[in-house]
């Protein structure tokens, strides 16, 4: 039997943003949840409240983000913060075996990874690696869609780092047969969310709630 959510996805998000009003604020609560005591009582499961994909950017782990503590957030990262299978599979599982209500897809300013995208849109004939290329190719849509008509390289590096978030928004629900049907049913929702780094806040970009 597949485990129902502790709280409905409204209240996953408002949790969500609740606690990036502490983070910002510096009114962190999320060690209380990490003492050797809470550590023992998770180790028979885990009933996280949100699944959270990330960019890997070390300055951007939603755990600190968020103020959430261990058991909370169901966390997948890479740079760009980008859906492939093994990220979709993992928030499937999230939502089918952990019983999670909400699965956000969170961009950020100054992105290094859609800096390099940008950067290989005025010079693609740079080669890096065929691993990092690879993460360039699946950010190029973005970046083309968000080609400025001025030479503000970080102004197009952010608009595009927003628009991939959207794009992993749509994907993850028309790629996940799962999903798409928790968010139809109303069991669950799908946000599209930007990390500012200058000043720690979290905005909401789209959302199915």
């Amino acid at each position: 039997m597949q485990p129902k959510p502790q709280i409905g996805p409204k209240e996953a998000l408002d949790k969500l943003l609740e606690g990036n009003r502490r983070f910002v604020e510096g009114a962190h609560t999320h060690t209380e949840r990490t003492a050797s005591d809470y550590r023992t009582s998770l180790v028979a499961g885990q009933e996280p409240f949100a699944a959270v994909l990330a960019c890997a950017d070390s300055r951007t782990p939603p755990e600190h983000i968020f103020d959430a503590g261990l058991g909370e957030l169901f966390v997948c990262r890479n740079a760009g913060n980008l859906l492939n299978l093994s990220t979709l599979g993992s928030i499937e599982f999230a939502v089918t075996h952990a019983g999670c209500p909400l699965a956000m897809v969170m961009g950020h300013s100054s992105c290094g990874a859609l800096n390099a995208a940008v950067a290989a849109a005025k010079a693609p004939e740079e080669y890096l690696s065929h691993n990092i290329d690879e993460i360039v190719r699946r950010l190029w849509p973005s970046v083309l869609a968000t080609k400025p008509e001025t030479d503000d390289e970080s102004q197009w590096v952010d608009e595009a780092a927003k628009k991939n978030v959207l794009r992993m928004y749509e994907e993850m629900i028309r790629q996940s047969p799962i999903i798409d049907a928790r968010v139809k049913s109303g069991e669950m929702a799908v946000v599209g969310a930007w990390y500012d780094l200058s000043t720690g806040f979290v905005e909401v970009l789209k959302s199915t709630l």
